[in-house]
């Protein structure tokens, strides 16, 4: 019998890179001592390229971890919404979408069904854009594709249910991070907005500390702008307003972030949603909710956001979550 290395077949990276969206990475250096992002394939797998290579035991032997039963009962829920006018309909429809992401996720799926129901229904910018990002970094671009679909839930939970609005919003939280997509991305800059995420002001002193060159601090500092002109463009939004949030990525409470230094103290709603979108996709980071979902939504106190003006908007989801339960459970 032939040993599982024995029946191994290896495909180049050139063959399967667009093919899938990534999860998790390696590390690894050069004789120069500088590091590479080297993307570990995993969360999906192009349906026909799964076919194509079913009969082969290979390293890229995935099961594939999106249900397509899932995805298509969202993907109907937003078509649905797309064709509504009055008030009350959005309402009630928005309420359904909830009600039936509580109850999907009740289930042991991945969040990746409803991620791709909203890039499905929702995605209207040219096949070339989403495919720059993903070239750029497949990391990058998972996680923008999680941060959009929470944005989604989170505002249907905030009562923002016109589709066109939410169809721009879903492409601008999509693409926020657009503006690193250029050839002075690298390694130490998606590390520098990991840090500056995780801690603001950090940024710049991981990019020193590993060496950067000014390009690369250049493109971490202007990046923010640079998608804002990306959606100040014409034909990128319907509603042009929106595209200020891409300004936001990095501004701090105090008023000394970047950009423009702006305390989030002056932020809309909308802008609300993206940095509790972004906190929802570390949950997912550092926790295994694919079970568990809602109720980590539900219990998750993020410190991070304690000094941010975001309670409101991250309370009205978790109760209208825990609104659903509790109907539930009194058979109301």
């Amino acid at each position: 019998m032939k040993t599982q290395k024995d029946t191994m077949i290896k495909i180049p990276i050139k063959d399967f890179a667009k093919k899938i969206i990534c999860d998790g990475h390696l590390y690894v250096s050069n004789k120069e001592g500088r590091k590479f992002y080297v993307m570990k394939p995993g969360i999906l797998l192009d349906s026909d390229f799964i076919k194509k290579h079913a009969l082969a035991n290979t390293v890229f032997d995935f099961e594939q971890v999106s249900n397509d039963a899932v995805t298509q009962k969202f993907a109907q829920l937003f078509r649905e919404l797309r064709y509504l006018q009055f008030e009350k309909d959005l309402r009630r429809k928005s309420l359904e979408i909830i009600t039936a992401f509580h109850e999907a996720f009740r289930e042991p799926e991945h969040f990746l069904s409803f991620a791709l129901a909203a890039y499905q229904e929702f995605y209207h910018l040219p096949a070339s854009v989403a495919g720059q990002m993903h070239e750029t970094d497949a990391h990058l671009f998972r996680k923008s594709l999680y941060s959009a679909g929470f944005a989604i839930i989170i505002a249907l939970c905030n009562d923002f249910y016109h589709f066109m609005m939410l169809r721009d919003f879903y492409n601008l939280t999509l693409f926020l991070d657009f503006g690193l997509c250029e050839s002075h991305y690298s390694y130490y800059v998606a590390q520098a907005c990991n840090q500056e995420n995780r801690k603001p002001g950090s940024g710049q002193a991981t990019l020193i500390e590993e060496n950067a060159t000014e390009l690369e601090i250049r493109n971490f500092y202007n990046h923010p702008r640079k998608s804002y002109e990306f959606f100040k463009s014409p034909d990128v939004l319907a509603h042009v307003e929106l595209a200020e949030v891409a300004l936001y990525q990095h501004e701090l409470a105090e008023g000394n972030g970047f950009p423009r230094g702006i305390p989030k103290g002056q932020i809309s709603s909308w802008e609300a949603v993206v940095i509790l979108a972004d906190s929802m996709v570390e949950i997912q980071d550092k926790y295994d909710f694919e079970k568990k979902i809602v109720e980590y939504i539900v219990n998750f106190k993020n410190e991070k956001l304690s000094d941010l003006p975001v309670a409101r908007v991250y309370q009205r989801m978790c109760l209208c979550l825990k609104h659903i339960e509790e109907n539930r459970e009194t058979g109301s």
